[in-house]
C-alpha cells in the first residue's frame, strides 16, 4: 500500500517513524507547508515532497493518506482524498463540528473507502484494561471514573493552536481523549456540566483548563480535567482513578508502574502490551506502542476489506458532538441535555 501523508508535525513525525514499521505498507511522499520540514522528511526518509497536501492527492499514485494537519484541515483532505480512491486515517480531531464531521461520513459512503480517525486510548493499554474490567464486571459495578489530561501549552505551525477557529481550543483538541475514552466506555451521557477558564479565543487558546461532569444516573460519578496551562518543567500528565464495588483502578502516566489495581491488600500490577520504543517527535508522550497498534489495526482493516470496529466514523463523530456541548455549557454556566 502506498501511503501519502499531510502535515509533518509533532503527530505526523511519529506517524512517518511508524509506517516503516508495516511490513506491505510504503511512506512515498509527504506534504508540509514549511520548507525546512519539507528537507527534513525528504533526508531522513527519501520521500517526495509536496508544498500542499491538495497537490500530493491531485498528483495521484497514492492508496492512503495520513491526515495529521491542523484541524481546521481535516475534513477538506480528507474528502478530497476518498474521492481520489484513496482510504482515509485522519488524526483526532475528526473536524470542527458535528457536519463536517457527517460530510466525511458521507464521502466515505459514496465512495467505499475506508475512513478511520487516531482516537488512540482506545488501542491504549491502560485505557483497554480499564474498558474490559468495566465490561467483564470483575470488580462489580463501576461507581465513579475521575480522568485528567493536563501539560504545557501547544502553539503548532502559526499558532494555530491558539486560535479557537483553527484548533478548537484545547478542551476541543486534548480533552477530547477522554470524552471518546469515557464514551467509548460508557455510552453517551444523558447531559454535560462543564465550566473552564477563558483566554482570547483567537490569539491566546480560549478555554485551557477545563472540568467536566458527565451525568449518567445519580449511582455513578464521572469527570474530566483537561488543560494547556501547566508552567514550563512540569511533565505532560494523564492520568484516570475508577472506583469499583470491589475494587480501584487507578493508572498515572508518570509513575511506574503506571497501572495498578487495589482489590484487597498488597496493590496488583496487571502485565500489559510492551509498546515497541521511543519516538523523537516532541509529541508530550515517550511510548509508541499504542499508535502503532492504531495503524497495524487501520491497515488489517484494509487488507481484510472491512471497516473499522474499534473506532468508527460514527463514534468519533458523537465524541466531537459532545465536546461541542462541553463548550457550550462551559459559555452559558449551565448543564446541557444530550439525549
Amino acid at each position: 500500500m502506498k501511503v501519502g501523508l499531510c502535515g509533518f508535525g509533532s503527530m505526523g513525525s511519529g506517524h512517518v517513524q511508524l509506517l516503516q514499521k508495516h511490513e506491505g505498507v510504503k511512506l512515498v511522499s509527504v506534504a508540509d507547508v514549511r520548507p525546512d520540514r519539507r528537507e527534513k522528511v525528504a533526508a531522513e526518509f527519501g520521500v517526495k515532497t509536496w508544498e500542499s497536501g491538495e497537490a500530493m492527492i491531485a498528483a495521484g499514485g497514492l492508496d492512503v493518506v495520513f491526515i495529521c494537519v491542523p484541524t481546521y484541515l481535516h475534513a477538506p483532505l480528507a474528502i478530497q482524498a476518498m474521492e481520489a480512491g484513496c482510504h482515509v486515517f485522519c488524526e483526532k480531531p475528526m473536524a470542527l463540528n458535528p457536519s463536517l464531521c457527517a460530510d466525511m461520513i458521507a464521502a466515505a459512503n459514496r465512495t467505499g473507502k475506508t475512513l478511520m480517525i487516531g482516537q488512540v486510548l482506545r488501542f491504549w493499554p491502560e485505557y483497554v484494561f480499564l474498558k474490559n474490567t468495566i465490561d467483564s464486571g470483575e470488580y462489580g459495578k463501576l461507581l465513579a471514573l475521575s480522568m485528567t489530561r493536563v501539560g504545557n501549552v501547544s502553539t503548532g505551525w502559526d499558532n494555530w493552536y491558539l486560535d479557537e477557529s483553527r484548533g478548537g481550543m484545547q478542551i476541543f483538541d486534548r480533552h477530547v481523549h477522554d470524552c471518546d475514552a469515557v464514551l467509548w466506555m460508557l455510552g453517551t451521557p444523558k447531559a454535560v456540566y462543564a465550566y473552564g477558564a477563558t483566554r482570547d479565543p483567537r490569539t491566546n487558546g480560549g478555554i485551557f483548563h477545563s472540568f467536566t461532569e458527565y451525568r449518567y444516573s445519580d449511582d455513578l460519578v464521572v469527570s474530566a480535567e483537561g488543560s494547556a496551562d501547566t508552567p514550563p518543567g512540569f511533565p505532560f500528565t494523564a492520568c484516570y482513578r475508577a472506583v469499583f464495588e470491589k475494587g480501584l483502578i487507578e493508572f498515572n502516566s508518570r509513575q511506574k508502574p503506571t497501572l495498578q489495581v487495589f482489590a484487597g491488600g498488597a496493590p496488583l500490577t496487571p502485565e500489559l502490551p510492551d509498546p515497541i520504543g521511543a519516538l523523537t517527535t516532541g509529541m508530550n508522550i515517550s511510548t509508541a506502542g499504542p499508535y502503532y497498534n492504531e495503524e497495524a489495526y487501520f491497515f488489517d482493516c484494509l487488507r481484510k476489506g472491512i471497516k473499522p470496529q474499534v473506532v468508527t466514523p460514527e463514534a468519533a463523530m458523537e465524541t466531537i458532538r459532545v465536546v461541542r456541548a462541553e463548550i457550550e455549557s462551559c459559555r452559558a454556566r449551565k448543564a446541557i441535555a444530550l439525549a
